[in-house]
């Protein structure tokens, strides 16, 4: 049973992360593909189109002949279309459904006409599922949610197929723990009466910005997205979990020669993160070898238990090269994505054996 969908941009280096997975790991996860935003006011239909070519092939790349996957347009402009008016949607799912994925399609309450249609339409052609994406808006008068979601179940003729719900959160910065976990409870009682397939819990606490860290430092910082999770499961069964890794979920592309990105490792440990910050990347491309050997020093380094922990390993050994940082974007969220899912699994069989409290 899958028990976590990582959700990730639909980017060169998340595609990375997901392809070098284990595949005992693969068999855990169905991940959750954000279409990654396009520059803002480009909506030229080649322009759009040669930007959609590019996420599509990310997504096959990652995860093509694996199991089901979720993809979504939520930041992508909804007036943006492919050559000959064609819907972003539509030329998506026809690209990496031919290259053996599968894809569930993610709507909304407040997604406009066309994007409503182009999900019925690929319902029409077979999809296996559907999925809603509820964000805190949506919850926020948990009274009238079932009557939205069958009405927007019907309208895009989805009333026969599985229902997958997410329930995020996106960012908790100003969010405590405690609200959350009210929210979530309140929500899930009326969930239940439209008898969804699967109810995940969504959020990220990752930092918005590593400017928040002095260059050269160790600094921890709290998985508080997977700590709510943990905590409502001890009475919420069949809860899955859902969060963004190590990317915030505002992230954008902004063109790099703009900004002096510093270097950094970004390591899931139990409970936190530790972000380990260096100075401007361009200035020395072989920071991540003293990096690594930094981390390498933490007691909660695991060491090569995963290919981001193995490429770790080998940046503080030396290595003839240390990565670009798209390198350490992947090696990031691969070290997260394994270390959740063996999490997740020890917590899923403690429930089983009512052993978990």
């Amino acid at each position: 049973m899958t028990i976590y969908s990582p959700i990730v941009k639909s980017k060169r280096g998340e595609a990375t992360a997901i392809f070098n997975l284990s595949q005992s790991v693969k068999d855990n996860i169905a991940p959750f593909f954000d279409i990654l935003a396009m520059e803002e006011g480009v909506l030229g239909e080649e322009k759009v189109q040669e930007h959609l070519e590019k996420q599509a092939l990310n997504i096959i790349d990652a995860w093509s002949d694996q199991g089901t996957c979720y993809i979504d347009f939520f930041d992508l402009a909804s007036s943006a279309r492919c050559l000959n008016g064609v819907h972003p949607l539509t030329f998506v799912f026809g690209h990496v459904m031919c290259q053996k994925v599968r894809p569930i399609p993610v709507v909304g309450i407040e997604r406009d006409i066309p994007y409503k249609m182009a999900v019925r339409n690929l319902i029409y052609e077979g999809v296996e599922a559907i999925a809603l994406r509820l964000g805190k808006d949506d919850i926020q008068l948990p009274s009238s949610l079932c009557a939205k979601v069958s009405s927007l179940i019907y309208e895009i003729g989805a009333t026969d197929l599985p229902l997958h719900v997410f329930i995020d959160f996106r960012s908790l910065e100003v969010m405590s723990s405690g609200e959350v976990e009210k929210q979530v409870r309140r929500v899930l009682e009326e969930l239940k009466k439209i008898n969804p397939k699967r109810i995940v819990f969504c959020a990220s606490a990752i930092a918005p910005s590593m400017a928040l860290f002095k260059k050269d430092s160790i600094n921890r910082i709290e998985r508080t997205d997977y700590l709510i999770w943990r905590n409502l499961v001890k009475s919420v069964l069949n809860l899955d979990f859902s969060d963004y890794g190590v990317i915030h979920p505002s992230y954008i592309d902004i063109d790099p020669r703009l900004l002096k990105p510093s270097a950094k490792i970004r390591y899931t440990t139990s409970s936190g993160w530790i972000i380990i910050k260096g100075s401007c990347w361009r200035d020395d491309t072989s920071q991540h070898h003293e990096l690594s050997k930094m981390l390498s020093d933490q007691q909660e380094f695991r060491g090569d238990d995963s290919w981001g922990g193995n490429y770790i390993v080998s940046c503080a050994e030396g290595r003839p090269s240390y990565g670009s940082l798209e390198t350490w974007v992947s090696v990031d969220q691969n070290n997260h994505i394994n270390q959740t899912v063996k999490q997740i699994l020890r917590i899923s069989v403690a429930v089983r054996h009512n052993e978990y409290n």
